[in-house]
């Protein structure tokens, strides 16, 4: 049985149309990267596993559950920068107690497993100062936290170490490795070195692009101090912004390749094309949109 199954899955606001008709199993203890382009669907398809959205078609199930049922989100741990997930005017210990407790567990239980994931996470030593005076990175370790309160099965990342420096986003990068194996992940991402965890990379734009015996090319923005990437096609763009072309087999030689440059250099879009045979001409169809005037 998969953790998590995208079985037709069809979701819209009004007449914008955000994930159609996505089949999806996500295996047990897996990595699982959710990537493409902004407005693709990743949010929707992590807020639909989380059970806060609801499907127009199709089922999202957790462990055979219906995503929005009780038992499912027992198993659902949810993070995700867009949001406040914590409160800034009570300290970390209180925050993840809070949380803990709305998850079912006793106070005892979670302050116990409050000061396991503070010491996990790095923020043991300020657990009783105010979330307010936190910075990105240990907000983030903080939501983070929360997320695991009531020690899920599933953690759904969206995009869990942006707008963070180096330092804060090792730490983040080097606990999700130490979950490979213990928990199933889903991470929305643009990002080289979070999307380098992957054991799976979903490429998708509303809809899911399968694999294909035709010539998938990605195409991928970035912005930074770039010195040259032999082996790869690297277009100028404007003064610190390059384009890299490469066949999506080497997709994830390339994160690996950007992932050393240790966020120097910055994914701002990835786009993918798919090379049809047409007669004895090839054309290239357009499978994802592309960001308005970066190429």
């Amino acid at each position: 049985m998969s953790a998590v199954l995208y079985d037709h899955v069809t979701k819209g606001f009004g007449r914008i149309v955000a994930v159609e008709d996505v089949y999806l199993e996500v295996p047990e203890g897996r990595i699982v990267a959710l990537v493409g382009p902004n407005g693709a669907g990743k949010t929707t398809m992590l807020r639909l596993a989380a059970g806060i959205l609801t499907p127009d078609s199709g089922r999202v199930l957790i462990y055979g559950y219906d995503a929005t049922s009780v038992r499912a989100k027992r198993r659902v741990g949810f993070m995700t920068p867009m949001d406040r997930g914590v409160y800034w005017r009570l300290t970390a210990m209180d925050n993840l107690v809070f949380f803990g407790t709305l998850y079912g567990l006793s106070l005892r239980e979670a302050r116990e497993r409050a000061r396991e994931l503070l010491e996990e996470l790095g923020l043991s030593g300020r657990a009783h100062d105010w979330v307010a005076t936190y910075s990105t990175g240990m907000m983030r370790r903080l939501e983070i936290a929360r997320a695991l309160m009531h020690d899920p099965d599933i953690l759904l990342l969206d995009e869990p170490t942006s707008g963070i420096d180096i330092d804060a986003k090792h730490n983040i990068l080097n606990f999700i490795r130490s979950l490979r194996g213990r928990k199933t992940i889903v991470l929305a991402s643009h990002d080289p070195q979070e999307i380098e965890l992957a054991d799976m990379v979903v490429y998708i734009n509303r809809r899911i692009l399968n694999e294909s015996p035709a010539l998938k090319i990605v195409k991928v923005l970035v912005k930074g101090s770039m010195d040259g990437l032999n082996g790869f096609s690297v277009e100028r763009v404007g003064s610190d912004e390059y384009v890299i072309i490469a066949t999506i087999d080497r997709f994830n030689e390339l994160m690996s390749r950007l992932a050393t440059y240790d966020g120097r250099i910055r994914v701002m879009d990835i786009d993918v094309e798919v090379a049809v045979a047409e007669g004895n001409a090839r054309r290239m169809e357009r499978v994802m949109r592309r960001r308005e005037g970066w190429l």
